[in-house]
């Protein structure tokens, strides 16, 4: 059962990363030939790409549970007419959001709380990206739905081919070409778009793929199971766009611009942790699922068992690579021996001790999910995407100013993880 589970959850997690190293690569690129200031406006415009990855979460977690449970079923005709159904409704919600994206490029940026400095590097970035925000949720979609349908190490191909594209374009556009911010945004968007083929000739023109295109009546209620089991993760995925936006205006107030570049950095670091955590619950929820609708209770404790044990030793490894390397990490996105250099090095050490925590949060969450138990998800999602954080941060600052920021984080897992302890405890299935 161990290979098995590494099988599905070590692709997982690489495409995870992968996915966030499309930011990260942006970031190092737009520090190296813009500057700081065009830096932070990178982070500014980083929760409208969170929004959109959300939408593909919303629709992908919760047609993948449930199609995996028609699958351990042998439902097979079920889980064709949900595959279709959701394919079909994401593709239309997603060009609405595009279009929409673009025409109001200006308000979003206003809305995330741009400063004057940031504010035209922002825009921009935003206005090219939302060309290319159909690409983002249909491809996230179909790359959670690929692990679902037993093909993880393929999902973590169409990522490394994504992945590829953007680092050979990003240097090309921002570099050869003075493309500046707008190079960047349009070479990730580039990338989004080398993905989404690839994962749309597996399911469309592959003859090995479980999930077919079928002319069926669209099963409309299978909606409202759908949206409650992908809500929870929803709010993961959107959870630190809120929390950036929330922190922008905070930091502004406090720090300025240098405590935005820092915030900046740190919010690179958070991301990337935050999705080894979050690959090691998606690539676990099929498993669950499938197993789940087999009434295999043994298998499902096992796996959440591995589950567990991954995201602890995750969490410590991160943890000490980031305390250790944070002088590397921070002279990446800053010039060394700055005030603000040293300033980004003692934030990121004390910011780091939330790693401890956060991959035992995110897996209780996704088990959950996996279970049929939206509502136990919702809650613990809710409280640490978005309620015990934003009154962390009011806490902390009040207590202890701008320190203050950098410790919230931790202070809202803590609460988040009696509550993930609670569910567990009293989880009645398994």
């Amino acid at each position: 059962m161990l290979k098995q589970y590494l099988k599905f959850v070590m692709p997982s997690i690489c495409s995870m990363v992968i996915f966030n190293l499309y930011t990260l690569v942006d970031g190092i690129f737009v520090a190296h030939y813009e500057g700081d200031t065009a830096l932070a406006s990178i982070n500014v415009a980083s929760p409208y790409v969170t929004t959109i990855f959300s939408i593909g979460v919303l629709f992908a977690i919760g047609s993948s549970t449930v199609m995996s449970i028609y699958r351990g079923a042998n439902e097979e005709r079920k889980m064709h007419e949900v595959f279709t159904m959701n394919t079909t409704t994401i593709s239309c919600v997603a060009l609405c959001i595009a279009i929409l994206s673009f025409i109001n490029s200006h308000h979003i940026t206003k809305f995330l709380g741009a400063n004057e400095d940031v504010f035209f590097y922002a825009d921009t970035y935003i206005k090219v990206l939302s060309c290319f925000s159909f690409f983002y949720i249909v491809s996230y979609c179909f790359e959670v739905l690929l692990k679902a349908d037993g093909f993880p190490q393929k999902s973590i191909m169409g990522i490394c081919l994504g992945a590829g594209t953007n680092l050979i374009l990003d240097p090309l556009f921002m570099g050869l070409l003075n493309m500046g911010i707008g190079g960047a945004a349009l070479a990730t968007g580039l990338s989004q778009l080398v993905t989404f083929c690839f994962f749309f000739y597996h399911f469309s023109f592959s003859h090995k793929s479980h999930f077919h295109f079928v002319k069926a009546n669209y099963p409309w209620h299978e909606y409202s199971r759908i949206l409650s089991l992908g809500l929870p993760d929803c709010i993961s995925e959107i959870s630190p766009g809120i929390m950036i936006t929330v922190f922008n205006y905070r930091i502004n107030q406090l720090l300025g611009t240098d405590g935005l570049v820092t915030f900046t950095v740190l919010m690179y670091i958070y991301n990337l942790v935050l999705m080894v955590m979050v690959g090691a619950s998606q690539g676990t929820q099929p498993l669950v699922s499938y197993y789940y609708g087999r009434s295999d209770k043994n298998a499902v404790s096992t796996f959440h068992k591995y589950a567990r044990v991954l995201v602890s030793c995750a969490g410590v490894l991160l943890f000490l690579i980031v305390e250790v390397f944070a002088p590397n990490i921070t002279a990446a996105f800053i010039p060394v021996n700055t005030e603000n250099y040293f300033n980004t090095i003692i934030a990121l050490r004390q910011f780091s001790f939330v790693f401890l925590i956060m991959g035992h949060v995110v897996i209780t969450s996704g088990y959950m999910v996996a279970l049929e138990e939206p509502r136990k998800a919702f809650v613990l999602s809710i409280s640490r995407g978005i309620l015990f954080v934003l009154l962390s941060l009011f806490v902390c600052t009040t207590l202890f100013k701008k320190n203050g920021i950098w410790i919230s984080c931790t202070v809202s897992d803590i609460f988040c993880l009696g509550i993930a302890l609670y569910d567990l405890k009293t989880q009645q299935k398994i």
